[in-house]
């Protein structure tokens, strides 16, 4: 059972909402118009914005790392690697990059002309102009289940757009190519500068050698000086190379701090530090078998005896195991990273640090050598000592800058051969527009029109809390006896052309019949009692009680009953206006005596009806209507009439109704469609709950079923019966006149 009353009301408050929107249908499409007109003002105002988009492809390996047989990368590494890349992109270092290689460029007032379009850049802070228009303009997103990456950049012509995209990914290939390379590009570097240093010192040892030479006459060394000299040359050549070693060592090292999260720029500090038992033993081993092979190379042994092969073979693994265990003490302080980006960049740093102490030990033990040979030929005579030396000089410094150009070939090559991890698939081309959307724009004012307007109708619905139709009575718990329409004016006028009551000029309208159906709902709404006195009132003024109480009382008078009609009203009274009856002698001179109730009584035009009107208005009307006499008075009227009707003031407005319930059979409350607001009438009603004796209910006055809902079929059904068939008539004689006028005029 609740729940078909559940989904009643449900279904009525859907049949409310699209009343309402059909009743405003005009607001909405007012709402929409201006919507739809502000969405064409702004398309037609907004400055026209175009994307264009590049293609490139961001390998996780490269030809060098396939080459030199490097780890690979993980599945679940992947979407970290994408998610850099685009950050990368986004950043504003990268933005930098772009501002700058756009002001370096020999085009760079057409490129800035072309970015900026119609707007002047800023002269004096051009750079942060260009920084703020890369960062706003560009965007990066991964293609599904692929490698692809699509960067789009917009502009304010197609050419501006295309150019933007075609920055940005230009200079992340670059930035990224450089990054690539960037290890093989710092050992170069420092390789080009010890050439140079070299260069200059080959040729200044050779020149000295030259002059020495040709100042003293000197051919040739002797047979077993040139061989201290070799000895020595080669020593010296070695230190060297091992110095050479320890600054491309180095070069990486600071290469691979630079690559380190800022947290852990310490670490190769603390990889330096560390230290153990173990690792000492495997740096004195290592001096030791270096000592050994340099003093077997010292006296004559070559690179093809098994001996040093043996020395060669332990040197390689007491480098191996300090590398193994350098590793193991640093792991023990640098745990794995789980995307495996700091590890191996830790492994790196473990393997230089390796390679970088073995050649210091390496270089130590041939410092060591190449002093003792100094003092075997310190005891020569001045000028071949001088010579030896000077041979030696260009000897090393020759074997040194072959060695140097060897290796600086070696790593350009190295370097040439990265191509590191972009690849540009698609450059941009021009693109299409994206703003203003015509469409969607139009699309967003044909919607934003029709929330606004059918908001504003909710809204304004919600926010008017009168009384509109029955059920809103009814919500309130209070009965509906009658429902009388709204009557036009048109309607009540007399033939003298004064207004009237419909009950007298227009029987057979609608709001007449309203009145019928109001006094038979009165007789049976007491079925154990008979109501012979019945008080009219309103929670407010203008709600129509008067016209509803002289109404009613015609339509009660003309089924033969003798009723009287009282006004009560001693503040504002009308009945006498409403019947061109005179105000006085009245209620008033009755109860206070000065006249006797046969003589205030008027009879009316209307057969049965007579009229007690107000009388003199007093100072004192609540005490005047709740004393003694005004109850003998209506007792002694029951007696003399079958039935009296009260019209009294608003309950909201003073206590008059109130007194004056108390004194009758039956009250009748009069609510103004959207005349009374729920709560003032809600309160007058639980007033008169208290004091009245029966309560029959309440009469909508005023409601107009075309321009209110209600659930009540019955009422516009009825409304449109009458209404309608009183047009047609007035149609069909219109139509008849305009018949006969033409008649006569062809006659």
């Amino acid at each position: 059972m609740n729940t078909e009353i559940t989904d009643e009301q449900e279904s009525i408050r859907i049949g409310e909402y699209l009343w309402l929107l059909y009743r405003h249908k005009w607001v909405v499409l007012a709402f929409l118009l201006v919507s739809v007109l502000a969405s064409i003002w702004v398309t037609q105002r907004t400055r026209p914005v175009y994307r264009s988009s590049a293609t490139f492809i961001f390998n996780t390996r490269n030809t060098m790392s396939q080459t030199l047989n490097m780890s690979s990368v993980f599945w679940y590494e992947m979407d970290p690697m994408r998610n850099n890349q685009i950050q990368i992109i986004r950043s504003r270092s990268m933005a930098e990059l772009v501002a700058d290689s756009i002001m370096r460029s020999s085009y760079s007032d057409s490129l800035v002309s072309l970015l900026f379009g119609e707007i002047d850049p800023p002269q004096s802070n051009l750079r942060s102009a260009l920084i703020g228009m890369v960062r706003g303009s560009s965007s990066v997103s991964v293609m599904k289940d692929t490698d692809f990456f699509v960067l789009s950049a917009t502009g304010y012509s197609p050419a501006a757009a295309a150019t933007m995209a075609n920055l940005i990914v230009h200079t992340y290939y670059r930035r990224n190519l450089q990054e690539a390379r960037g290890e093989n590009t710092m050992v170069m570097e420092f390789l080009a500068e010890q050439l140079a240093i070299m260069d200059i010192e080959l040729a200044r040892d050779e020149d000295s050698l030259t002059s020495f030479k040709e100042e003293h006459g000197i051919v040739s060394l002797s047979s077993e000086t040139a061989h201290i000299v070799s000895s020595l040359s080669s020593f010296e050549t070695a230190s060297a190379t091992s110095r050479t070693e320890q600054g491309a060592l180095q070069a990486q090292r600071d290469y691979f701090v630079d690559q380190l999260e800022t947290g852990r720029l310490e670490l190769a500090d603390d990889l330096a530090r560390v230290n153990s038992a173990f690792i000492a033993q495997l740096e004195s081993d290592l001096a030791s078998l270096e000592a050994s092979r340099a003093s077997l190379m010292a006296r004559g042994g070559d690179e093809d005896d098994a001996v040093v092969q043996n020395l060669d073979n332990e040197i390689i693994a007491r480098r191996t195991a300090l590398t193994q265990a350098l590793g193991e003490a640093a792991y023990s302080q640098f745990p794995d990273d789980p995307a495996g980006s700091v590890q191996r960049l830790v492994s790196d740093l473990i393997s230089i640090e390796s390679h970088l102490r073995a050649e210091r030990i390496r270089e130590s033990v041939l410092r060591g050598v190449i002093h003792d040979l100094e003092d075997s030929i310190s005891v020569l005579p001045e000028l071949e000592l001088t010579l030896i030396r000077l041979e030696r000089n260009r000897t090393v410094s020759e074997q040194i800058y072959l060695l140097l150009r060897t290796k600086y070939e070696e790593v350009r090559i190295a370097e040439a051969g990265q191509m590191g991890n972009v690849t540009i698939v698609d450059t941009a081309l021009p693109g299409g527009m994206i703003k203003p959307n015509r469409r969607r724009n139009l699309m967003l004012g044909i919607f934003a029109g029709l929330a606004a307007g059918i908001g504003f109708i909710f809204l304004k619905e919600q926010l008017d809390s009168t009384v509109k139709s029955p059920e809103d009575i009814e919500n309130l718990d209070i009965p509906v006896v009658g429902v009388i329409p709204k009557i036009s004016r048109s309607e009540t006028v007399t033939r003298s052309g004064k207004q009237g009551l419909i009950m007298m000029t227009s029987p057979r309208q609608a709001g007449s019949e309203s009145y019928r159906d109001l006094r038979t709902s009165l007789r049976f709404s007491g079925a154990d009692r008979e109501i012979r006195s019945l008080l009219i009132t309103s929670a407010g003024p203008r709600e129509g009680k008067s016209t509803t109480a002289g109404n009613l009382a015609i339509a009660i008078a003309q089924t033969g009953s003798k009723i009287l009609l009282i006004d009560t009203d001693l503040r504002r009274p009308v009945i006498h206006k409403i019947f061109n009856l005179p105000k006085k002698p009245g209620v008033s001179e009755v109860i206070a005596g000065i006249m006797s109730v046969e003589d205030a009584i008027r009879e009316t035009a209307i057969d049965n009806l007579s009229i007690l009107s107000c009388g003199h208005i007093p100072h004192n009307p609540s005490e005047l209507l709740g004393s003694r006499k005004c109850r003998r008075l209506l007792s002694e009227l029951k007696k003399s009439f079958d039935m009296i009707i009260l019209d009294s003031p608003p309950v909201a407005v003073v206590t008059d109704a109130i007194l004056l319930s108390t004194e009758v059979d039956g009250t009748l409350m009069v609510v103004g469609a959207k005349k009374v607001d729920r709560k003032v009438l809600d309160s007058s009603w639980m007033k008169l709950k208290r004091t009245s004796a029966y309560l029959a209910g309440a009469v909508l006055n005023g409601f107009d079923p075309v321009k209110m809902y209600t659930s009540y079929t019955y009422y516009t059904y009825r409304y449109h019966y009458y209404y309608d068939y009183e047009d047609r008539k007035r149609v069909k004689s219109r139509i008849r006149s305009l018949s006969r006028k033409i008649h006569k005029k062809t006659e």
